[in-house]
């Protein structure tokens, strides 16, 4: 269960706006709720189309003049690259300018193997190869000891990246990051393509030509690295995702087929970040991102088709990969319950992708909203990814334990990591102990919704009026709205019970909700209840009618309270692992037998059931209370918890089970001194 956070906005804030930019009051809250509170920002927010003077940026006129001065003295150029959509289109997009100008160039993007990064074997094989001048895309920024390498080899270094800057910098004649201090550029949140596509217009002086030919591969490698979508990256977003559709990049195009996109379709930042980066992406997690990088360099167009399948082919490994590594995860779990019980979760085994274990973290964060490291053994050492909740910093947390690790790196929600094999033991001991010193409770993964809605204002015309927002990503999330007492008239099963189909009347007015999150069997609800939800809302056109359509994102019975169910479930977590309890009351934590047979009969009577989270809300019980109380009878052989998926089982006993003298509730009234 995620945490609820409902944006609210100042009424008197809303009408100034609203009247000032003549907009509705429902755009005028969504816009402050991104810190937009004049007309003049309003203005910038929904026309801006510039993208400012490349030359704004530290070290840009240095760079131009250098890479003009070897194109023209004939030297040989690399552009190195990095094995994510980000550095693999702005590899494409410098390479492919350079190239298309005649300049003596190459590119080198390293393997997953190799690292992240410029690395000495490589430098060494460009010096072999004839490079005078390397170019970085997308990293550079901390590679200190590799830069020195390059000049003893009698090299030249231009440095572009966007990562955060460090103490020391490397040894280069240039380098341009949109965060290094010094520089007029207005926007500091580029990718490395959008620093890479800066480049190309220093160096082009035309930004219109570089816009019409290379927008179209920022706008996939700006929304592929999640940076945040406003400013600069919007305008690179909204008018490269525009370009898409008139691509004139073969390859692109062949990619665009295999996703099942036609010319005529309306390619969101959406469609962008599910179907064109997963499968660039899997070329460097399942082979090398230099299948990805020749498919949009490629001019042979035989060869389009067949490249762009063997993209979705990787893709399809990366997704099998994921699968098999959460089910033996799952099983892990299964086996050890208590790890689900832990402030964080920390999971390791043998012979998981490691291009793939960030993904997988992401969903068991998700899944369970808490901190997530996921550790691959490969060998005597070991590497690992962790994604986390906001308030919980893995950077700080690894700083910390560093002592258990042979190198990490990342920042405050994303991090990497590798360590000896045999210490993964002493680590995770570190890391339970890092959360517990800092945190009582942990916080809580959270989802935020723009506004309170009434079924009023879900108008035709207001839902019409967000594409006006997009494109949508990191930033500028994709509006959800915040729905009270709705009134769930029926459900409807789609696709052989895979999904729900709900009507809901929300203050008398009837809206479909389309439930992509449970199947129908596992759907607490039924017809009569109220609840409160959170929801996404679309125009749905069918059979020429149009219609507000709404996408649940999370939903809970009216009236529950978050933060007495959060608390109990920190209290009930805490108990498990030995730890100071004292400040909760023992009725909320010890059932006596009259709650025990409450609790027993429902399960009883459904034998098998899903989501204890909902189970305990619906019937009233203090989670705590109600968690216990599944222990006990777990003890006792009548049930059995699926902990991974969130189910109780009840068994089959014969005879009377004596339930007063369980070890575990015996345990808890001895603890608390209960006859």
């Amino acid at each position: 269960m995620k945490k609820w956070t409902i944006r609210s906005q100042d009424p008197r804030q809303v009408k100034e706006l609203s009247s000032s930019a003549g907009i509705s009051a429902f755009a005028a809250k969504l816009l402050l709720n991104r810190s937009i509170l004049t007309r003049e920002q309003a203005d910038e927010f929904f026309n801006n189309e510039e993208i400012s003077n490349p030359f704004n940026m530290t070290d840009m006129d240095k760079a131009a003049e250098l890479i003009s001065s070897a194109i023209e003295e004939g030297e040989k150029i690399t552009v190195y690259g990095d094995y994510d959509c980000d550095g693999v289109t702005a590899t494409v997009i410098l390479y492919g300018y350079l190239e298309a100008i005649g300049a003596e160039a190459d590119w080198y993007i390293p393997s997953r193997e190799e690292g992240y990064g410029l690395n000495a074997d490589a430098i060494d094989k460009l010096a072999e190869n004839g490079t005078r001048l390397i170019v970085t895309v997308d990293n550079g920024i901390s590679a200190v000891e590799e830069a020195k390498r390059i000049y003893d080899r009698g090299m030249r270094l231009i440095i572009t990246d966007h990562h955060q800057i460090p103490e020391t910098l490397p040894m280069a004649d240039a380098i341009i990051n949109p965060h290094r201090d010094g520089g007029n550029s207005p926007y500091r949140e580029l990718a490395g393509c959008g620093v890479a596509l800066k480049l190309v217009m220093a160096l082009e002086e035309d930004i219109d030509s570089v816009a019409e030919n290379w927008l179209d591969l920022a706008a996939i490698g700006t929304v592929g690295d999640i940076v945040p979508l406003v400013g600069e990256n919007r305008v690179i977003v909204k008018k490269g995702l525009e370009n898409l559709s008139v691509t004139e990049n073969g390859g692109l195009k062949a990619l665009l087929m295999q996703c099942g996109i036609s010319e005529d379709m309306e390619i969101t930042s959406t469609t962008a970040a599910f179907t064109l980066c997963p499968r660039i992406n899997a070329a460097g997690r399942f082979s090398h991102a230099k299948e990805a990088a020749d498919l949009f360099l490629c001019d042979n167009p035989k060869m389009y088709r067949k490249m762009a399948e063997n993209l979705s082919e990787l893709n399809m490994k990366r997704q099998d990969e994921e699968k098999r590594i959460l089910s033996e995860i799952d099983d892990s779990m299964r086996n050890n319950p208590d790890i689900l019980k832990q402030r964080v979760l920390v999971i390791s085994g043998k012979g998981w992708s490691h291009g793939v274990i960030g993904i997988v973290a992401s969903k068991l964060l998700n899944r369970f909203g808490k901190p997530v490291l996921i550790i691959t053994e490969e060998g005597d050492l070991s590497r690992g990814s962790g994604r986390s909740v906001n308030g919980f910093s893995l950077f700080k947390m690894l700083t910390e334990i560093s002592e258990y690790t042979v190198k990490f790196g990342g920042h405050t929600k994303a991090a990497g990591f590798s360590l000896e094999t045999s210490k993964i033991p002493d680590f995770t001991r570190a890391v339970y102990g890092y959360a517990k010193k800092y945190y009582t409770q942990m916080p809580l993964d959270s989802l935020v919704a723009e506004m309170t809605v009434t079924g009023a204002e879900l108008t035709e015309e207001n839902i019409q009026s967000l594409d006006y927002f997009s494109p949508f990503g990191e930033g500028n999330p994709l509006p959800l709205f915040h729905i009270q007492n709705a009134v769930i008239k029926s459900t409807r099963s789609l696709k052989d019970g895979k999904y729900i189909a709900i009507t809901a009347a929300i203050d008398g007015i009837e809206y479909k909700v389309l439930n992509f999150h449970s199947t129908y069997a596992d759907f607490p609800f039924s017809g009569g209840e109220k609840v409160d939800m959170l929801v996404n809302a679309e125009i749905n056109e069918y059979n020429g009618k149009r219609s507000v359509t709404l996408r649940l994102a999370d939903i809970r019975r009216s009236g529950f309270s978050q933060e007495r169910y959060f608390a109990a479930q920190s209290a009930y977590e805490r108990l498990c692992l030995g730890e100071d309890v004292t400040e909760v009351p023992p009725q909320r934590i010890v059932p006596d037998r009259d709650t025990q047979m409450k609790i027993y009969d429902i399960i009883k009577k459904n034998g098998r059931l899903s989501a204890c989270s909902d189970l305990a809300q619906g019937m009233g019980f203090n989670y705590c209370l109600f968690r216990v109380t599944l222990d006990i009878f777990q003890s006792a052989g009548l049930i059995r918890i699926d902990e991974p998926g969130d189910r109780i089982e009840r068994l089959s006993v014969s005879g009377k089970v004596d339930l007063e003298n369980c070890g575990v509730l015996a345990d808890l009234k001895r603890k608390f001194g209960i006859n």
